[in-house]
């Protein structure tokens, strides 16, 4: 059986470790600028595989374009000494309606075994990463108060149609357009989901733009996507429509155990874009766990919630 394999690939990324103290050299960058030639005219030889980055904070206009990885089989990790320390990326700025392809912070292109570990996203209002390739790995990251990109369907992450990824030990809080949004094979362990929302529309910093469906406001698993989740947090999460926790497409969405969710909630986002108070919401229903849109057996529109309630 084909849940065989993927049963035992999920129990190796359980033990996966996923803080590595710094104990060789590192890069150092100062700017935007500088860490996008530094990440891509690295090489694939043995010596630049694993690109360690000294701990730092760089501002990216939202306007720029992303960081594309250069090749498959690297690691580019933050070498931290501590726990607090961070590589930070701050986006800044209009994010305007070009609907280039190259929004996110960092694209991968269609590349396998590319791991980014410890990356902080701040702000980044065209997203942050867009991966397409096999065994994609995000560890350790966090991404706070970003948006999906304008005029666009993805999310602050999106795995493309046909990969393969994992999200490790990882905090989503507080982004607009939806957290992730899969159409591959995710497993998303240990992460933290907290007050992030998904609607159609927003008034961004210079016009009103589009951001999404309005479902899935932690995570949406799209049509033809597989998702497996276990051990994380969902609370505070809102969307729209459906799914403020998670949403999925067919019933091809697993909670493997160690979930829970609060608070998770569907509300009426007309006050929101006419800038009422966030204490004026009207709730229209609740869903602490995923929202599957069809299922096997044709009922659709089903909520099965998690184990509990997060404790604080």
């Amino acid at each position: 059986s084909t849940m065989k394999p993927l049963l035992l690939r999920l129990l190796l990324l359980l033990n996966l470790p996923t803080y590595i103290t710094a104990e060789c050299a590192c890069v150092t960058v100062d700017s935007w600028e500088n860490l996008k030639n530094t990440i891509e005219s690295s090489s694939a030889n043995t010596n630049t595989a694993l690109l360690r980055l000294c701990p730092f904070e760089v501002t990216k206009l939202n306007s720029e374009e992303g960081i594309i990885i250069p090749h498959s089989d690297i690691h580019i990790m933050c070498a931290k000494d501590t726990r607090e320390d961070e590589c930070v990326i701050n986006g800044t700025g209009p994010t305007g309606s070009n609907v280039s392809k190259n929004y996110d912070a960092i694209i991968i292109p269609d590349l396998d075994n590319v791991w980014l570990q410890g990356l902080t996203f701040r702000h980044a209002k065209k997203g942050a990463i867009k991966a397409h390739g096999q065994n994609i790995q995000i560890i350790d990251s966090v991404f706070e108060n970003c948006q999906s990109p304008p005029e666009y369907t993805g999310a602050v992450v999106e795995i493309v149609a046909g990969s393969t990824a994992t999200i490790i030990d990882s905090t989503f809080r507080e982004n607009e357009g939806g957290a992730i949004q899969s159409h591959g094979f995710l497993t998303v362990t240990h992460c933290d989901f907290i007050d992030n929302i998904s609607t159609p529309v927003w008034i961004s910093n210079d016009e009103t733009e589009s951001r999404g469906g309005g479902v899935g406001g932690a995570i949406m698993n799209g049509s033809g996507g597989y998702l497996m989740v276990y051990g994380s947090r969902f609370d505070g999460n809102v969307s729209d429509k459906n799914g403020p926790a998670i949403w999925s497409y067919t019933d091809d969405a697993l909670d493997l155990g160690s979930n829970c969710g609060e608070n998770n909630r569907i509300i009426d986002f007309r006050q929101l874009i006419l800038g009422n108070d966030d204490t004026d919401e009207t709730v229209l229903g609740y869903c602490d766990g995923i929202y599957y849109k069809h299922t096997s057996s044709n009922k659709g529109n089903l909520c099965a919630t998690f184990g509990g309630a997060c404790a604080s």
